[in-house]
């Protein structure tokens, strides 16, 4: 049975939204992706070591910042390591230039050391806030770390490589973790330009990076076994650094520090296990293609129960989404549109329901009630009626020699003179609560709750005019017009009355008025029919 259009949600509203989730991805499609990609999330790396700025070592060594050569005997202590990562600001000369002399020749001592820049806000554009140049020119290399936060405050995202005007400089991270990018010049003079995105990795919430106390690192005599070839990381952690970001690299941890943003990257990078993100065009047309192919499939195959159909093909939908970002290292996000095929599904299917139910309780050919449900109704009337003490009325319509019509005009014919007397009775309704139904050939009922004998008899009397003055011809009748008949029962029911009795009275003034000589009306009184 093909679907009623008009019953179901117009088909091009999944189609426009998944373009516009293309666009615009949703807060759902990022927490969804989270919690699957948290569950499936490698342990962090043991080969990246970090050396905290914590608690204990503020307490230990002051407050920040320290003198350089405290930074100095650190960094001298991790000759052995791979690679070093100081993930601080060192923009500023200290208040005693020799200090930053000592730092600068501690760097160059150790040749692995990475130094960081950042982008600094300078009016509309920004800047990068490089490290002071004796020590960038001890260091091995300057990378950008620039993970700029998305418009709900939260950091998703980091580039490979980005800087102002045609300069670019390479990620902080992949310098540390010794994964080379390109660095294509940018274009744009003076702008801010960046390429190469990926997104933040995610590690499981129930591990973390090998970390050392700087007060441990700097106590000890001895090379640490655990920095033995090891990328290590030195940065603040302490709470209220100001260095401190809301992520999802880990479910536990809401809020990171900056090293530890910049560790995960590095294993992500060594790993390549770095994802990135979809173009807006690129994940509006995969997204409509979602679209457009559950369509498809809805229509072509046609289940019992739809909802159970999208529920399978939006689960499909996430596991592909799943294998796209752990295989591929794509992220797509079809969370948003997975529910609003749910929803769609949900609704088209409670819309036809009820669609369906209503012509199980309709007469196909008229519109009103059937008898079904004209049966329903006056059981609900006249208990309504006896309890409340309330009038009640009934009128049982026939129309005058409809076979001799049929015969005369043909079955087509008959069936237009139906639909219009079906017109003629509906417009008498007067509220809700009033039924018109075609409860035979060419028998109509109009209930009508809470009405009296007078009421009953000036809506029979108004119903046959308004049937008059359409002057429908019926050659075969003795009036040359289309007429009826109407029986009427009308009166507060008495607490032992029953459809059966009430409608037999209404049926029974029904046959008085067509034995009266038809087009008239009769109201059932005990026994007896009166004509009105």
């Amino acid at each position: 049975m093909p679907t009623p259009t008009s019953r179901t949600l117009p088909g091009i509203l999944l189609p426009l939204a998944a373009v516009w989730l293309g666009m615009a991805p949703s807060t759902l499609d990022y927490r969804v992706q989270d919690l699957i990609n948290q569950a499936l999330a490698p342990d962090a790396s043991e080969q990246i070591v970090i050396v905290a700025i914590d608690e204990k070592s503020l307490a230990q060594l002051g407050r920040w910042p320290w003198p350089r050569e405290l930074l100095a005997d650190a960094i001298g202590k991790l000759g052995h390591a791979r690679a070093v990562g100081l993930n601080l600001l060192l923009a500023e000369h200290s208040e005693h230039p020799e200090s930053d002399q000592v730092l600068a020749q501690a760097i160059a001592q150790n040749g692995k050391v990475y130094l960081p820049a950042f982008p600094e806000p300078d009016g509309n554009t920004l800047r990068p806030t490089l490290p002071l140049p004796m020590l960038a020119h001890a260091a091995r290399g300057v990378g950008i770390s620039d993970f700029p936060p998305e418009s709900h405050g939260e950091i998703r995202r980091t580039y490979l490589a980005s800087g102002p005007g045609d300069t670019r400089l390479a990620s902080f991270a992949a310098l540390v973790a010794g994964q080379p990018v390109a660095t294509t010049t940018g274009t744009g003079q003076g702008d801010w330009s960046r390429s190469q995105p990926r997104l933040l990795p995610y590690l499981a919430s129930d591990t973390g990076f090998t970390t050392l106390s700087m007060t441990v690192l700097l106590s000890s005599s001895q090379p640490d076994p655990r920095l033995q070839d090891k990328t290590v990381f030195i940065g603040v952690t302490a709470a209220g650094s100001g260095d401190e970001h809301f992520t999802a690299i880990q479910r536990s941890q809401p809020k990171t520090s900056g090293v530890f943003i910049n560790a995960a990257l590095a294993q992500g990078l060594q790993q390549n296990r770095l994802a990135s993100p979809l173009s807006p065009a690129w994940r509006a047309g995969l997204l409509l293609g979602l679209a457009l192919g559950w369509q498809l499939l809805a229509s072509r195959r046609k289940s019992q129960h739809p909802i159970r159909q999208a529920a399978l093909f939006v689960g499909a939908m996430l596991l592909g989404d799943t294998l796209l970002y752990q295989l591929l290292h794509i992220e797509l996000g079809t969370a948003t549109l997975g529910l609003l095929i749910l929803l769609a599904a949900a609704s088209n299917f409670f819309l036809l329901q009820s669609h369906f139910k209503k012509l199980a309780f309709t007469d196909k050919l008229t519109g009103l009630a059937n008898r079904h449900h004209f049966d329903e109704r006056i059981v609900m009337a006249l208990q309504h009626s006896q309890l409340e003490q309330q009038a009640l009325a009934l009128l049982i319509l026939d129309v005058d020699h409809f076979k001799r019509y049929n015969d005369h005009y043909g079955h087509a014919a008959g069936d237009d003179i139906l639909r219009q007397i079906a017109q003629v009775i509906a417009s008498m309704v007067r509220n809700p609560q009033d039924t018109v139904a075609r409860i035979g050939g060419e028998e109509f009922a109009l209930l009508l709750p809470d009405t009296s004998q007078k009421q009953a008899e000036a809506i029979a009397n108004e119903l046959r005019f308004r049937l008059l003055s359409r002057q429908i011809p019926h050659h075969s009748s003795p009036l040359g017009r289309v007429s009826c008949s109407i029986g009427i029962y009308a009166g507060t029911p008495e607490p032992d009355a029953t459809v059966r009795s009430i409608f037999e009275q209404a049926d029974q003034a029904l046959y008085q008025a067509k034995r009266n000589g038809r087009d008239q009306a009769c109201v059932a009184d005990g026994l007896l029919a009166t004509r009105v």
